[in-house]
């Protein structure tokens, strides 16, 4: 009986000490941690802030700051695999032995990435298109009278009313200051035609009020006939005549 008695105290004995063991084992076989400190530089040993620093693997991650560091503390300790990423930069893998229970520093350098840029052409005949195809086709159809920009290069004026004085139908009157007035033959001389400036009406203009370096070309129309419909105001005086003046694009 003693022995029998012995035998079933042991394996109790036993079972408790097994189930003891059972409960801490896994204490015992939690991973212990280490922090992580370190800074990002450039190749020209600048700091990089705003740098990713990814541990995947954990699925940790931080940012440098603005002086380039960063901190990861509570790192299961042993080797470990950062990837550091940043816009412009060639990303960067780094295997690190993560001490328990200290702090590891670490130091990267990040080597700037060369971007290819879209080629960009630009096309200096749009805009010259834009400006002038209204001009152009007017002047094809014969409607009106035209001044080019190759007629003033070779007459090389100093005023802009030097070149309408061969136009039929103009009237170039002194005025006040030795301003020159424009008049047409059908109107009377206080009726002043209009003007546009690249399109634009321009009130209380006169004809010399653009510097002949600065003009393109001229259109003039000595009355409202011909006149295009964009450049007919209500209550214009038209009927005076219109001049259009387009100016020249620069560089061009």
């Amino acid at each position: 009986m003693r022995g029998s008695t012995w035998s079933t105290t042991a394996r109790r004995a036993l079972f408790t000490i097994g189930a003891v063991a059972s409960v801490t084992s896994p204490a015992r076989a939690q991973r212990r941690t280490g922090t992580l400190a370190g800074i990002v530089r450039d190749d020209a040993g600048a700091p990089v802030p705003s740098v990713e620093v990814a541990a995947i693997k954990h699925g940790i991650v931080a940012r440098t700051d603005s002086l380039g560091r960063f901190l990861l503390p509570a790192v299961p300790s042993g080797v470990l695999d950062l990837t550091f990423r940043r816009l412009a930069f060639e990303p960067v893998v780094v295997t690190i032995d993560l001490a328990a229970d200290d702090t590891t520093d670490v130091e990267v350098k990040l080597t700037v990435v060369a971007q290819r840029l879209t080629g960009v052409v630009v096309n200096d005949r749009a805009p010259k298109k834009r400006v002038l195809e209204g001009f152009e086709a007017r002047r094809r159809q014969g409607i009106g009278y035209f001044v080019t920009r190759e007629q003033i290069v070779k007459r090389e004026p100093r005023l802009l009313s030097d070149m309408l004085r061969m136009i039929p139908g103009t009237i170039l009157i002194a005025g006040d200051a030795g301003r020159i007035q424009l008049r047409f033959t059908r109107s009377a001389r206080n009726c002043p035609p209009q003007f546009f400036v690249d399109g634009i009406m321009a009130t209380g203009m006169g004809i010399d009020d653009v510097a002949v370096s600065d003009v393109e070309g001229v259109e003039i129309f000595a009355g409202a006939a011909g006149l295009p419909s964009e450049f007919s105001r209500m209550r214009s005086t038209s009927n005076c005549g219109t001049v259009l003046i387009w100016t020249r694009i620069p560089g061009v």
